[in-house]
Parts: structure tokens; C-alpha cells; sequence
């Protein structure tokens, strides 16, 4: 993960004024961000937490992080009233390993590249 994730979410905040990101900071710095939380209701009225930037800069993964993101992001959406999340993934990555760690199942793959 580059800095431009963060920059991203640095961004949208400023522009958009948009829900809240959670961040793990170490000495000052951000090392990880999940966000931002947003809620919108899908075509039949049912709340949906919609999908997340997610990150966790790579000298500090492998401690936790990413996976205390996660559930304190889960933990908001609950107690917000959301009733699921669909998430996306790359397919062997870090946050795909730690769905599946969580007992995610997965609904389907799609491939986005180019033929």
C-alpha cells in the first residue's frame, strides 16, 4: 500500500464531507485506515454498510492491526443499524486472507483486467 490510499481518504474527507474513517495511529502516525463509514439503504429500504478503502501499510502488518480495523468497523456498522456489508477483495491478498480468517464466505468472483 502506497501513501495515495491514505491521500484518497485524506481527500474524500475534505471534499465530500463524508462518514467517518477509522485510523490506527502509531507514534504520531496513521499505520492503517478503514473508512469511510457510510450508510445507505439498498433498493428495498434495507441498511447497507457500503464498502470501505482498507489498509494497513506493510512494515505493520502481521501485529493485528488490520484485524482490530475490521471488527471496530463491523462494531459501527452494527450498533449504526446496518444489516450486512458487501465487501471486494483481490483475490490471495492480505484483506482477502482476513475475510476469510473472519469466516467470510464468498458470494463470487469477477475479473476486472484487461484481454
Amino acid at each position: 500500500m502506497g501513501a495515495d490510499g491514505f491521500v484518497f481518504l485524506d481527500r474524500q474527507m475534505k471534499a465530500k464531507g463524508c462518514g467517518p474513517v477509522l485510523a490506527a495511529v502509531l507514534e504520531g502516525r496513521v499505520i492503517g485506515a478503514i473508512g469511510p463509514m457510510e450508510i445507505r439503504p439498498e433498493p428495498t429500504g434495507v441498511a447497507q454498510l457500503m464498502p470501505q478503502y482498507f489498509a494497513v501499510h506493510p512494515e505493520a502488518r502481521g501485529q493485528g492491526i488490520g484485524r482490530h480495523l475490521w471488527r471496530a468497523a463491523m462494531h459501527w456498522g452494527k450498533t449504526h443499524g446496518v444489516a450486512y456489508q458487501l465487501l471486494q477483495t483481490e483475490v490471495g491478498g492480505a484483506s482477502d486472507h482476513l475475510c476469510v480468517a473472519e469466516g467470510l464466505t464468498t458470494l463470487g468472483f469477477t475479473f476486472t483486467g484487461w484481454v
